[in-house]
């Protein structure tokens, strides 16, 4: 089953992201597993698309930096939180559930305890509705993402 506009909860989860990132003066927020799949991009200000190709390479390089050198860690249900203030990728990111971690982006300076409060207000939305969501049924639909929905 292929995730978007279509599927309400998708749709509900694009929203509380977009929302988030609005209210932290992000440019966007995403969700996305240890696996390195990218659950839902929102946009601040933008009705729900999956048109988000800058923000998905966005989520890759974040992945890449950040998720790969503590992936063990993150499987083995270890919290994280990262903040990246300076150059040219600037986030924030918690991770929730074991697997998934929820990043706001910013193009400029942010106020991180801002933010970081902004989070921990929205998380339990999004990870009800990223645990609603059906399994993509592709790679990365393992048994770590079966356990963290159950």
């Amino acid at each position: 089953m292929a995730l978007g506009p279509s599927n309400a909860t998708w749709t509900q989860l694009y929203k509380a992201l977009a929302r988030l990132a609005g209210a932290c003066g992000g440019a966007f927020a995403f969700v996305l597993d240890e696996g390195n799949g990218l659950w839902c991009v929102g946009l601040a200000d933008v009705p729900p698309t999956t048109a988000t190709h800058v923000e998905d390479r966005a989520a890759d390089r974040f992945y890449a930096a950040e998720i790969v050198p503590r992936t063990n860690a993150l499987r083995k249900g270890s919290h994280i939180e990262i903040v990246c203030e300076e150059g040219n990728d600037r986030y924030m990111a918690v991770s929730f559930a074991g697997i998934y971690v929820v990043v706001v982006w910013f193009y400029d300076g942010f106020g991180a305890d801002l933010v970081r409060a902004r989070i921990r207000r929205a998380l339990p939305e999004i990870e009800r509705l990223t645990l609603s969501l059906p399994p993509s049924g592709g790679p990365g639909a393992d048994e770590g993402a079966a356990r963290a929905r159950a």
